[in-house]
C-alpha cells in the first residue's frame, strides 16, 4: 500500500503532508468502518434515519455560524490577520448559536410540528450546542491548516472518530434508540475540538495578545465577501447535499432515509480518506504559489490526477456489487442502502474530484461565480425532486435523478477551479 501511495505521490514536502493527514484520516475513517456492521445491528435503518435529519440541519446551520471567515483564515500573509479570523470565527459562532438556542427554546413546539416528526423534540437543544461546536472546530482547525499543523489535524480527526464511535456503540448497547447516534456525535465533535485547543495551548498566551475588538474588526471588514458571498453559496451546497436525505424523510420516510445515510456515509469514508488529505495540503500549498505567482496550475493538475486515481479505485466495486456488498457486511435488511449506493457512487466520484480543490475559485477572487454555481445547484437539485415527485416515481429513480443533474454540476466545477488556477482573466 505505501508503495502504491508513493508512486502516486512523489516525494517532497507535499507528499509527506498529504501522508501524515492521510494516516489520521484513515484511522479515522477505518473505525466508523469497522463499527458500522454491529451499529446496523444496533440501531434500525429509522434510527439512522432520524440521526440524518439532525446531522443533515446541523450541517447546514453550521454554515450560519461562523459566516465562512474560517475559509480566509489560510489566506493573509500576517500571522496576526490570521489569529483575528480565527477570533472572529469563533466570537460569531457563539452569538449564533446562541440566537439558535432563544430560537429553540421559544418556537422548539412550533418546529417539531412543522417538520412532522415528534422525535425532533428530543435532540433539537442539542443542535446550538453542536453549530457552536463545530464553529470553534472550524476556526481552530484551519488555523493549524494554515502553520501546516497537519499532524494535529490528523490526530483531532482520529479522536472525533474514535470517542464518537466507541460512544454510539455503548449508547446503542443501552438501548438509547437514535438519541446515542447524537450524542455519540456530539461527544466525538466535543472532544476533537478540545484536543485542537490543547495543541495550541503553549502558545496561548503569546496568540491571545495579538487579538484585540479593533482588530477584529478591521479583519471582519476587510474579509467581508466571505460571509456575503460564500455565505449564500455555501449554504446552497450544504442545502444542496443534505437535501436529498431530508427530501427522502418528508416523501418515503426514515426508513429509506436511513438507507440513504448509511450509503452515503459508507461511501464517504474510502474517498474522503485520501481526497481531504489532498485538499487540506492543496490549500495551503495553492495559497502560497498563489501569493507568489499569481497562479497555481501545476499543483492543481498534479492533485486532479492523484484525486482521479483514488476516487476510481473505491466506486468500482460498489457500483457493480453494491447490494451483495451491503447485505453481507450491515446485514440483509440494509440491501436497500446497497442499491441506493451502487448510483450514489457515481455521483461520489465526481464530488471527490472536485471538492478537495473548491479554494482554487476563493485564492482567485470568484466569489460571485461561486456563489452562483452553488445557487444553480441547489435550484437543479430541488427540481429533480420535485420532477420525481410530481411524477409519483420510487425513491430509486429520484436519487438517479438527482446524481444525473450533482454529477454534471461537478464537472463544470472542475472545468471553473481549473480557470482559475491558470490565472484566468475570464469569468
Amino acid at each position: 500500500m505505501e508503495s502504491l501511495l508513493m508512486s502516486i505521490i512523489p516525494r517532497s514536502n507535499f507528499a509527506k503532508s498529504v501522508i501524515t493527514l492521510m494516516t489520521g484520516t484513515g484511522l479515522a475513517q477505518a473505525l466508523p468502518i469497522v463499527l458500522a456492521p454491529i451499529l446496523t445491528r444496533l440501531y434500525t435503518p429509522a434510527d439512522f434515519g432520524v440521526f440524518a435529519m439532525y446531522a443533515s440541519i446541523c450541517a447546514v446551520l453550521a454554515v450560519l455560524v461562523t459566516g465562512k471567515y474560517e475559509l480566509a483564515i489560510v489566506v493573509p500573509k500576517y500571522e496576526g490577520e490570521a489569529v483575528n479570523l480565527a477570533a472572529v470565527t469563533m466570537v460569531l459562532s457563539f452569538a449564533v448559536s446562541l440566537a439558535l438556542m432563544v430560537v429553540v427554546m421559544v418556537f422548539g413546539s412550533k418546529i417539531v410540528a412543522f417538520l412532522n416528526h415528534p422525535e425532533v423534540g428530543v435532540w433539537l437543544y442539542c443542535v446550538p450546542v453542536a453549530t457552536f461546536v463545530l464553529g470553534v472546530y472550524y476556526a481552530l482547525n484551519f488555523f493549524a491548516n494554515r502553520r501546516g499543523g497537519y499532524k494535529d489535524m490528523a490526530v483531532s480527526r482520529v479522536v472525533q472518530s474514535a470517542s464518537g464511535g466507541v460512544t454510539q456503540l455503548l449508547a446503542g448497547f443501552s438501548r438509547f434508540g437514535f438519541l446515542g447516534l447524537v450524542i455519540g456525535q456530539l461527544f466525538g465533535q466535543f472532544l476533537s475540538t478540545l484536543f485542537l485547543a490543547k495543541s495550541l495551548s503553549g502558545e496561548a498566551p503569546k496568540l491571545l495578545r495579538r487579538v484585540s475588538l479593533k482588530r477584529m474588526r478591521c479583519v471582519a471588514r476587510k474579509y467581508v465577501g466571505y460571509p456575503k458571498f460564500m455565505v449564500p453559496g455555501q449554504l446552497m451546497n450544504a442545502g444542496a447535499n443534505e437535501l436529498p436525505l431530508l427530501l427522502l424523510t418528508v416523501f418515503y420516510g426514515p426508513v429509506v432515509a436511513g438507507f440513504y445515510s448509511l450509503a452515503q456515509r459508507v461511501m464517504t469514508a474510502p474517498m474522503s480518506l485520501f481526497a481531504n488529505a489532498i485538499g487540506d495540503v492543496y490549500r495551503q500549498e495553492a495559497a502560497e504559489q498563489y501569493a507568489g505567482k499569481g497562479e497555481c496550475r501545476d499543483i492543481f493538475i498534479a492533485s486532479f490526477r492523484r484525486l482521479l486515481v483514488f476516487a476510481f479505485l473505491p466506486m468500482i466495486p460498489v457500483f457493480v456489487f453494491g447490494p451483495s456488498i451491503f447485505g453481507f457486511v450491515f446485514g440483509e435488511d440494509w440491501r436497500g442502502a446497497g442499491e441506493i449506493a451502487s448510483i450514489v457512487s457515481v455521483l461520489m466520484f465526481f464530488q471527490t474530484v472536485s471538492l478537495p480543490l473548491s479554494n482554487t475559485v476563493l485564492l482567485r477572487g470568484w466569489l460571485r461565480l461561486d456563489t452562483v454555481w452553488q445557487l444553480s445547484r441547489v435550484l437543479f437539485v430541488g427540481v429533480a425532486f420535485y420532477l420525481s415527485s410530481a411524477f409519483g416515481v420510487g425513491f430509486l429513480n429520484a436519487i438517479l435523478a438527482y446524481v444525473c443533474v450533482c454529477s454534471v454540476f461537478f464537472m463544470l466545477h472542475s472545468f471553473i477551479q481549473f480557470q482559475a488556477a491558470k490565472g484566468s482573466l475570464v469569468v
